[in-house]
């Protein structure tokens, strides 16, 4: 007999199978095996065993229904109500030599037993041998009863989606499960990109909370060092990033000085073969552009020729001489090759750096999604040009996701959505996958979300948001999205290619935390402000755009 059919865990039989759900009525809610106690709760796992094999189930639904009998007494006939215990499953796959399969060839029948799966038979579906199998690891604490493996290759390559409302502790799982990585392999590669800098104080670079072992391993780029120099940008981007208009003939204008000054500097530099475009990722100077642009404007004999360019110019010496746009064009004299950009950004200098952190919360609300945008495509392209994927397969983790990939068709966005889009479609085959991280997943590109392969979901008490994951979640999924609003800080519903059972997990507290606890404001307000506290030097930062002055 299957090993998965333990006479002391039966508990009911199947009254009723519809294709998705399963009814079947409990002798019992309660079973008692080797001193632990089984119950039929939501979200419990259940095997129906019968002739057709092993159907592995989930509850999703307990309740008791009072029913009415005619009964024969020496009196005449009596109405007797009897309770009957009602339990709903839905199918997640069956067992093929023990082993959990997704999927099902033959649905169970009628009067089937049913029968509870213990925390062991559960793993043994799973199949995870930690001491040979190195795709998996474990996200829950070494203290939990109910161990969780994700499955890397899955998780990273196929995309991944953690959805959870503020305060859910959706910070500290992506910190949790990053530093599981960081502990579990020797060399990852995953570019972060974090718009409110509260994750280098997770991977050593806290002041109270130092710790070497992540330090070495992670790179954290402060907003101050943050370059991504114009010269990178693709034609469409650099209009974007320079406010300048695509229509009329301004387009044709820059495209046709750009390629001139890039041809120029290949002929410079004695680059062969190289297909020189507006697009191609080679240096020019770009006060060399705007002289070529106020050249030509005065060769222009009428005020409507002249009028075009006129408008480029403005717009180039405006953002040009604005602060904010400094990370365009810090390193103008260092002339930064594509390949030395790369060494940056995902430290692959000689002290290798396997966490690289991108503080953006410098950046212009008004071209922080062009710059995500941009990172993606030069990261997307970087690994196109690859010949092997598994060289260095990357993943992107995408912070507040919803502030530049929004599911708006607004034109601002565009840029973002199209180069995250394509790696959400194609990154797999290429060895880039995405980790998109919301709070409010409803504002989210669809396409995007529903190319994950992984969702994990922490407490959703939003309508709007969990309609959206019930959309994305298989149909014998779906009603699991209702257990959502009453889920505990830091535990999520995670289903998905990664794990191999949808379940619910206590993410691992990570250890440093991420710096997104809430403000306590009992204490502050209790205390008062500190003696230390300097206006002056708030008013410094915030003159200087540095958060670390």
């Amino acid at each position: 007999m299957s090993t998965l059919r333990e006479q002391d865990l039966k508990f009911g039989k199947i009254k009723e199978v519809d294709g998705s759900e399963i009814i079947l009525h409990a002798e019992a809610l309660e079973r008692e095996f080797e001193n632990i106690k089984h119950c039929a709760e939501v979200g419990a796992y259940v095997n129906c065993g019968g002739a057709h094999g092993d159907t592995i189930c989930t509850i999703s639904k307990v309740q008791i229904t009072e029913i009415e009998k005619t009964q024969r007494t020496d009196h005449g006939f009596d109405i007797v109500r009897e309770e009957r215990k009602v339990v709903t499953l839905s199918i997640l796959g069956c067992a093929v030599e023990e082993k959990f399969k997704r999927g099902t060839k033959r649905f169970p029948t009628i009067n089937c037993d049913t029968y509870f799966l213990s925390s062991d038979q559960v793993n043994q579906l799973i199949g995870i041998d930690q001491r040979e199998d190195k795709e998996h690891f474990c996200v829950t604490d070494e203290s939990d009863d109910n161990q969780t493996y994700l499955n890397l290759d899955k998780l990273m390559g196929r995309h991944t989606a953690i959805l959870g409302t503020t305060g859910s502790g959706k910070s500290c799982t992506v910190a949790s499960i990053v530093q599981s990585i960081l502990s579990s392999y020797e060399h990852p590669r995953i570019l972060f990109f974090d718009i409110h800098n509260e994750y280098p104080s997770a991977f050593g670079y806290g002041r109270d909370t130092q710790n070497e072992i992540f330090r070495k391993k992670t790179s954290a780029i402060p907003w101050p060092n943050f370059s991504l120099p114009y010269w990178f940008l693709d034609l469409e981007e650099f209009f974007g990033v320079y406010n300048l208009e695509p229509g009329s003939n301004q387009k044709a204008i820059i495209k046709r000085l750009i390629t001139k000054l890039k041809e120029d500097e290949v002929k410079k530099r004695n680059i062969d073969e190289v297909v020189v475009s507006a697009d191609t990722p080679i240096f020019f100077n770009i006060d060399a552009l705007l002289d070529d642009l106020i050249n030509e404007k005065e060769t222009q004999t009428s005020a409507t020729a002249k009028k075009p360019y006129e408008s480029i110019i403005l717009k180039l010496e405006a953002v040009r001489s604005d602060t904010r746009y400094s990370f365009l064009h810090n390193k103008i004299n260092n002339e930064t090759s594509i390949a030395e950009y790369f060494e940056f950004l995902l430290g692959l200098t000689e002290n290798q750096s396997y966490l690289n952190i991108l503080d953006l919360s410098g950046l212009p609300a008004e071209v922080r999604a062009v710059c995500v945008g941009v990172i993606s495509r030069l990261c997307f392209d970087f690994k196109y040009w690859d010949l092997d994927p598994e060289n260095i397969p990357l993943n992107l983790v995408l912070e507040e996701a919803h502030t530049y990939i929004p599911e708006d068709s607004s034109s601002k966005f565009n840029i973002s959505k199209e180069r995250v889009e394509r790696i959400a479609k194609e990154g797999r085959k290429y060895g880039i996958g995405l980790t998109v991280v919301t709070q409010r997943p409803s504002n989210v590109s669809t396409t995007v979300l529903s190319q994950c392969g992984t969702y994990i979901a922490l407490r959703l008490t939003n309508d709007l948001d969990q309609n959206k994951i019930k959309r994305l979640l298989p149909d014998t999924l779906a009603g699991q999205v209702d257990v959502l609003p009453s889920l505990r800080d830091g535990e999520a519903f995670v289903s998905g290619d990664s794990i191999s059972l949808p379940r619910k997990v206590q993410f691992r507290e990570p250890n440093p935390m991420p710096k997104s606890n809430d403000v306590r404001y009992h204490q502050s307000w209790q205390l008062g402000k500190p003696e230390d506290y300097s206006l002056k030097n708030l008013m410094n930062s915030w003159h200087k755009q540095d958060k670390l002055k």
